[in-house]
């Protein structure tokens, strides 16, 4: 039998991630220190702000440092508090109506000379207002000034790479769970690229399907929010599922509906996560990762050994799946069984 809306919501707020201590999102925090690549154009231009330089100057100082390595431009948007797309959107905007295109990444913009007529002058003001300051230091201060920028700046530098790689780091780890077990699923570039395109199932798209696009018999919808999302956030992940749904229940064998939902942010988006619970057949979180396995067992007609601590809060489900489980000792130890969250599985047939 499935769980109560009530029960759901409970055995989610037990089991939300702790986003601020995971290993992943950790990473993102660590910017290591510059490199003297990425440093000597940045104390290049500090020299030439104390000798009153103009921005021409600075500009020409960019390009020629772009000419040897075009990724130089990344560490100097940086430190201005630039983001990756805000030099590129805001160029855009100034040569509307024109026949110019400005590349798709910045590392580009010095290949286009009539682009860059643009592109220098918008650095170098902005090397100004940000380095000139520090142009009154004494010079072995220089080195330890431009360090404590390149780290203020970090956060807002990756915010958005964070946000796209935590969008899909649930079907990462989704993919590499059912790799490790050998459990069939598609897209398999899931597993190394999670940001390549999702599964198509009657129109609808799924983060993973298994065992196939062409036969699913179970379909994943896979949500993580971190911080609240706002109002758009709370209607939308509710009607996926919805619309997820009403798609599934045209075929004659109904695939199996699973969400992997997880995140402190639904905490402000009631009404979406009470969508997304009530609406998916089973759901899973980062700790309960071992669900979706067990789920995806049973579609395939596969049993798992699972290895379980918390069995209590679970019954339900390890009653509805019982066919699909061998439940071992706590004490179980096998070099072959695999991590999922807070349990350890392997499949036996």
């Amino acid at each position: 039998m499935k769980e109560t809306l009530d029960e759901r919501r409970d055995e989610f707020e037990s089991h939300v991630w702790n986003h601020a201590e995971d290993a992943f999102q950790m990473s993102f925090d660590e910017r290591p220190p510059l490199e003297a690549a990425q440093f000597r154009p940045i104390q290049s231009i500090i020299e030439q702000l104390r000798n009153n330089a103009t921005d021409d100057d600075i500009s020409r100082t960019i390009y020629s440092e772009m000419n040897d390595d075009p990724s130089i431009i990344f560490s100097i948007m940086q430190i201005v508090g630039l983001t990756r797309n805000k030099i590129l959107q805001d160029l855009r905007g100034s040569l509307a109506g024109s026949s110019l295109r400005v590349p798709s990444s910045a590392d580009k913009l010095h290949q286009k000379l009539g682009v860059w007529e643009l592109a220098g002058p918008y650095l170098s003001k902005r090397l100004r207002t940000v380095l000139h300051p520090l142009t009154s230091l004494p010079p072995d201060t220089i080195h330890s000034a431009v360090e404590s920028l390149n780290q203020a700046t970090w956060p807002g530098w990756i915010r958005q790479e964070r946000a796209k790689r935590s969008g899909h780091e649930a079907e990462y780890r989704l993919a590499n769970l059912f790799r490790a077990l050998g459990l069939p699923f598609s897209p398999v570039q899931k597993a190394e690229n999670p940001l390549c395109r999702d599964a198509q199932v009657d129109g609808i798209s799924y983060d993973l399907v298994v065992p196939n696009e062409q036969e699913p018999l179970l379909c994943f919808k896979a949500t993580v929010h971190t911080a609240n999302i706002g109002q758009y956030g709370e209607s939308k992940d509710a009607l996926e599922v919805a619309e997820a749904k009403a798609s599934l229940e045209e075929f004659p064998s109904r695939p199996t509906l699973m969400a992997l939902i997880d995140g402190v942010g639904f905490r402000s988006n009631r009404e979406g996560l009470n969508g997304v619970l009530d609406g998916a057949d089973e759901f899973c979180q980062f700790s309960t990762l071992w669900k979706a396995a067990v789920v995806a067992a049973h579609v395939m007609c596969h049993r798992l050994l699972l290895v379980l601590p918390d069995r209590d809060n679970h019954t339900s489900f390890l009653e509805r799946y019982e066919f699909a489980i061998e439940l071992a000792s706590t004490s179980f130890e096998e070099p072959s069984l695999i991590s999922a969250g807070e349990a350890r599985l392997e499949v036996l047939d």
